[in-house]
């Protein structure tokens, strides 16, 4: 599926298609390979490699060439990584309810102004 987001697409396709869904996987993998006990720096390193390596992906394997649909998936893997505890369970800046909260306002919001159309500045 082409991750491109095109004119006139209905809501719930922009939804799916700003979700690096495979991103997301590799980040559950690793936050499960990595132990518990290796501190804050490795799971934190690992997370803004990943998060990194989104729009390069996003871009190279999927096609998506359009600015704002690159820095709006990589804004829904770092909600992800939040939302899942990641290293800011490490540096003590997680908190559920807000995670459940960012996480609800992300998915609703975002797909609304991101139409596929590119604007210009006037």
């Amino acid at each position: 599926m082409a991750r491109q987001i095109r004119p006139a697409q209905r809501y719930s396709e922009r939804l799916l298609k700003l979700i690096p869904s495979e991103i997301i996987a590799a980040w559950v993998a690793v936050q499960g390979i990595i132990p518990r006990d290796s501190g804050p720096w490795v799971i934190t390193a690992a997370a803004v490699l990943l998060m990194v390596l989104t729009p390069i992906y996003l871009k190279r394997f999927q096609g998506v060439s359009r600015p704002m649909q690159l820095v709006a998936s990589t804004g829904s893997f770092l909600v992800w990584v939040y939302t899942l505890g990641g290293p800011f369970v490490y540096w003590g800046i997680y908190f559920s309810w807000l995670a459940s909260v960012l996480l609800i306002l992300w998915t609703v919001t975002v797909p609304l102004f991101l139409d596929g159309e590119d604007r210009q500045a006037a």
